[in-house]
């Protein structure tokens, strides 16, 4: 036995960064349909650590998230600093192609063991997502569900998030929506929109946005507007390693709904 699960733990180790527990697929009238079962080792991820986290629609964990920057909202200097470690993640995807129309369908369940600080203490976080993700010719829709659950402090939030990409025929266009709940806050509910523009990146990327949002506890519904535009370069050409660049005009019943014009500027690492 004890043999066994050694063997067992030698092979995955040594297998490739996916281990494919089961896969079928079949044809039945001009469609395609797939379901997998595998666990994903390794979860960095350089090449997509410049996009900005609006632009996805699934929340994205890496290894290492360090930022340093200043926010002249504030009008002080800050700094975040985010260190996971991230265990072999099972995942469950059902996808459904049709030959006719070029429409795909994809249904992902995915299970990620984090170990992460958490208030300060160390905790195994468990995240639990669904996706569903619908691509077509015209646009791509996206909804995702993920919970992340800390079980030192038996606390929990959740994310919702509805994203539409290349709708109006506009390529590189993104509207999304977004919930946040956090167990720590049972009576309140975070909410956000926005639409957005970026360009194709290899060295940078340039996003032109508009977000409003607010949450339960605040009136008016819209609390604040934002009206901004993102530069970020990555630097010695390594993808991990980028500046950012933010002039924003913030609209708020914080400041009684005048205009105001901030500037954030920070230096990132993320893999």
């Amino acid at each position: 036995m004890k043999k066994g699960i050694i063997l067992f733990l030698f092979t995955f180790l040594l297998a490739s960064n996916t281990v494919v527990l089961s896969k079928k697929e079949k044809e039945t009238n001009n469609t395609i349909i797939q379901e997998e079962f595998f666990i994903r080792k390794w979860l960095i991820d350089k090449y997509n650590a410049i996009v900005p986290s609006f632009l996805e629609g699934e929340p994205k964990e890496n290894m290492l998230n360090f930022t340093v920057g200043y926010d002249t909202k504030n009008n002080k200097p800050y700094s975040k600093l985010k260190i996971n470690i991230l265990l072999p993640q099972i995942e469950r995807k059902f996808s459904k192609q049709s030959l006719k129309t070029a429409k795909t369908s994809t249904i992902k369940v995915k299970l990620l063991p984090i170990l992460q600080i958490y208030k300060r203490v160390p905790t195994l976080t468990i995240k639990w997502s669904l996706t569903y993700k619908q691509d077509s010719l015209t646009n791509q829709f996206k909804f995702n569900e993920s919970i992340y659950y800390y079980t030192t402090f038996t606390e929990y939030k959740e994310i919702t998030t509805i994203s539409v990409q290349k709708f109006i025929a506009i390529e590189n266009l993104l509207f999304l929506i977004q919930k946040s709940y956090y167990s720590t806050d049972k009576t309140n509910m975070y909410y956000k929109t926005g639409i957005y523009y970026y360009t194709d990146f290899y060295k940078f990327i340039r996003t032109y946005g508009y977000e409003m949002g607010g949450e339960r506890e605040k009136l008016p519904f819209i609390y604040w507007y934002k009206l901004f535009f993102t530069y970020r370069h990555i630097l010695f050409d390594r993808r991990y390693l980028f500046m950012e660049f933010t002039p924003y005009l913030y609209y708020s019943k914080e400041y009684d709904f005048h205009p105001k014009l901030f500037l954030n500027v920070s230096f990132n690492v993320k893999f």
